[in-house]
């Protein structure tokens, strides 16, 4: 088979959005409250333009309020300082000339979508080829917005997959230094973020009977929410990392069970080096012109108000 260098930017058939996503759970009268008051607070005296206005939706402003753990006064500021930080940045208007050279090599990418409809957004360190700068940040800014926009309605998290195979200490923490300094770190991790962290070992991954078609597994899920802002490995190179909402777990938080992808992710969403039968293949300008015209589209809902998402709808199953 061919190598395919378009991304995966729609959702296949076996992506679904889970029902607790389509109808979030109803908020509590104190909960209502501090939302009408954070509302109030930006619409009125924060937002300059219509397109402040529709970026802090109610959808925004919750998220703002459960990463806050819905202490009012930290959320005005978080939401506040994210609308600055949108005006000066720019994030969805990425400079071509600055992010070039770190788009090159395809060390970070989004392509595909999980089985709960989440975005895939691939890592992999051992193509790291500049030194920390400003610029890396740009550049992963741009793919989380990349992300973001691409999510479909009722979709609020994405699903990242870290491939160490190849890593060096002169890229990026090799595995084997890793899985120590995670473990020193952990504690201070907060617990509902570290629940979402799972690392798959490729050796045991089993693919699915071609008959059978997993459910969404919340339980194995790669995820990571965004508050807003628009924010695996073994010993050899047959591991990878994935973020995950797992109920059962170790000591230090993280999942007990090892994920199957294949649980997680449509087979046609996974690359072939992952397990699944995607035969995409990063190719720069390719990649460029789809997330930019992905981007437009973004912007241009923001700037009319429409609520279509005309690069990401998924598909009903025949």
């Amino acid at each position: 088979m061919t190598a395919d260098h378009q991304p995966r930017f729609t959702p296949s058939q076996e992506c679904r959005v889970p029902h607790e996503q389509q109808q979030p759970e109803p908020l509590s009268d104190t909960q209502t409250a501090t939302l009408n008051a954070l509302r109030t607070h930006i619409h009125e005296t924060v937002v300059k333009t219509e397109t402040h206005r529709r970026w802090a939706d109610d959808r925004c402003l919750i998220r703002y309020l459960k990463s806050k753990k819905w202490n009012l006064q930290e959320a005005k500021q978080a939401v506040q300082d994210t609308m600055l930080w949108r005006d000066q940045y720019g994030p969805n208007r990425p400079d071509k000339d600055a992010l070039w050279i770190e788009t090159s090599v395809g060390k970070l990418y989004v392509s595909g979508f999980d089985m709960e409809s989440r975005p895939l957004l691939y890592m992999k360190p051992r193509l790291e080829n500049t030194a920390a700068s400003p610029s890396q940040i740009r550049h992963v800014v741009y793919h989380l917005e990349t992300a973001i926009a691409l999510m479909p309605e009722g979709v609020e998290k994405l699903c990242i997959i870290i491939d160490f195979a190849g890593s060096s200490m002169t890229k990026n923490p090799a595995p084997w230094f890793f899985f120590p300094f995670f473990k020193l770190i952990s504690p201070f991790i907060d617990p509902v973020t570290k629940a979402k962290i799972n690392f798959v070992d490729m050796k045991k991954q089993k693919p699915k009977p071609k008959a059978a078609i997993s459910a969404p597994s919340s339980a194995a899920a790669s995820e990571i929410e965004l508050p807003g802002s628009s924010a695996a490995s073994t010993k050899s190179s047959t591991q990878k990392q994935s973020s995950s909402s797992s109920n059962s777990g170790n000591k230090d938080g993280t999942s007990s069970d090892q994920v199957n992808l294949l649980d997680v992710i449509p087979e046609d969403m996974l690359e072939r080096e992952f397990g699944g039968s995607s035969a995409y293949v990063y190719n720069q300008q390719i990649y460029w012109d789809a997330a930019a015209q992905v981007l437009a589209d973004s912007r241009a809902r923001l700037e009319t108000g429409s609520s279509s998402k005309a690069t990401a709808v998924v598909q009903e199953a025949a």
